[in-house]
């Protein structure tokens, strides 16, 4: 099946993710800051049930998680259910592609039933799913704050983002994605890129200056 998917914007993904967060929330009665519950969002909020499959059943043995809307079935790859980022992030991609996607999926389709995520190629719905995953799991104001409160010593070298990924998962209590997806949301939000580090720097140094200058009552 072939479909022509829309073009979306970093930005409208962003704020419908942002959105949508906020509604399952406030809606399951809960307190935003911490772990986004996404078990939680896909249960109870949208009224998925999850099925945990082995390799030779419903999924391809590339495919690690997939949407049936008919059946109202997030189809979970049992292989990743005890490392608790990867399951997680293939949980809130599926419901990303429920947000972002059923509708033109249930009127475009011949025979197929399921979306999954997984397989060699990233497609753009592959893609935007991923976008909205990370904005879900990872609210953008929240890894600036936790991001701007760490002084790196160096620009971004991958050790040194790894390093920086993990320490943002502790300060922002985001304890349920990995560290290989918090790096990736810190470049995408130019916070571990070299241009990015450089303005994370000044600003650690200003507040450093301005503690300083408080302490001998200049300021």
């Amino acid at each position: 099946m072939v479909i022509s998917w829309p073009a979306l914007s970093t930005a409208h993904i962003e704020e419908k993710a942002a959105s949508f967060r906020l509604a399952a929330i406030q809606t399951l009665g809960l307190e935003a800051g911490g772990p986004v519950p996404v078990e939680q969002i896909a249960e109870i909020y949208l009224g998925y049930e999850l099925d945990f499959v082995e390799q030779d059943e419903s999924l391809p043995s590339d495919v690690i998680g997939g949407i049936d809307f008919d059946n109202k079935t997030i189809i979970v790859n049992s292989s990743i259910e005890s490392h608790l980022g990867r399951y997680s992030f293939t949980i809130a991609h599926e419901i990303a592609h429920h947000v972002l996607h059923r509708e033109i999926f249930m009127e475009s389709r011949t025979d197929d039933k399921i979306m999954c995520r997984g397989g060699k190629s990233r497609p753009i719905e592959e893609m935007q799913a991923d976008r909205f995953a990370e904005a879900l799991l990872m609210p953008k104001e929240l890894v600036i704050t936790a991001s701007h409160s760490i002084q790196t010593a160096r620009p971004m070298f991958y050790k040194s983002r790894i390093t920086l990924a993990s320490k943002v998962i502790k300060a922002s209590g985001l304890s349920n994605v990995s560290v290989t997806a918090m790096d990736m949301r810190l470049q995408h939000l130019n916070l571990s890129t070299r241009s990015g580090w450089f303005g994370n720097y000044i600003r650690w140094a200003l507040k450093r200056i301005g503690r300083k200058l408080n302490k001998k009552g200049y300021l």
